[in-house]
């Protein structure tokens, strides 16, 4: 899918809440010892940065359970319209399904996204957005993932090579709160310094 004409001022960006997923506490060490604590906090955390009319492109895991209700409830309690790239917990709990086009903004696999930015020598920046980190991707794009749940605690075996045109925008990489374009952009450029000088 391919999105563009998105206002960077509202863009915010995220993946790998896994609301109503006990066992995620516990695998990602997270700091919540109970799930209705954990999906409390995640909603406030989500509704401090992202305001009322954002852009959220969610890149996947985004819910452990297929109860329309429930997901419908816990989507009117998010500020923004979410743009849901398919995780493999969104496909196993088939949020695939016809009717999760209307909860969500759109449901698909992945995402091209171009951002019109002036301070950029080519006016735009490019982005490509899947669940899975990507080894190899198209040219000039920046490749945003989630499903490694990056930081401190991740898992050695999923860790993901750092690379200055890839970055990991899940909760557990971002202070557990979504990530805006300009705090994004602030990172990717510290990479590729850090990689290019």
């Amino acid at each position: 899918m391919k999105l563009q004409n998105i206002n960077k001022e509202s863009l915010y960006f995220t993946s790998d809440h896994h609301f109503f997923h006990s066992n995620i506490i516990k695998f990602c060490n997270r700091p919540w010892g109970d799930i209705k604590i954990h999906d409390g906090a995640l909603i406030q955390n989500w509704n401090k940065v992202v305001p009322k009319d954002g852009v959220v492109i969610h890149a996947g895991d985004f819910v452990f359970t297929g109860n329309i209700d429930w997901i419908k409830n816990l989507v009117s309690q998010l500020n923004g319209s979410i743009h849901l790239v398919l995780g493999n917990h969104d496909y196993q709990n088939k949020l695939d399904r016809e009717v999760f086009k209307s909860i969500f903004t759109s449901v698909s696999d992945m995402i091209n996204l171009i951002v019109k930015d002036e301070e950029e020598s080519s006016k735009h920046m490019n982005f490509i957005i899947s669940h899975y980190p990507m080894m190899y991707w198209r040219r000039g794009y920046h490749h945003l993932h989630g499903h490694v749940h990056s930081g401190q605690w991740t898992n050695p075996s999923e860790r993901v090579p750092q690379h200055p045109m890839r970055y990991d925008i899940g909760i557990d990489n971002n202070d557990y709160k979504p990530i805006s374009y300009f705090e994004l952009k602030e990172k990717l450029n510290k990479l590729k310094q850090e990689e290019y000088g």
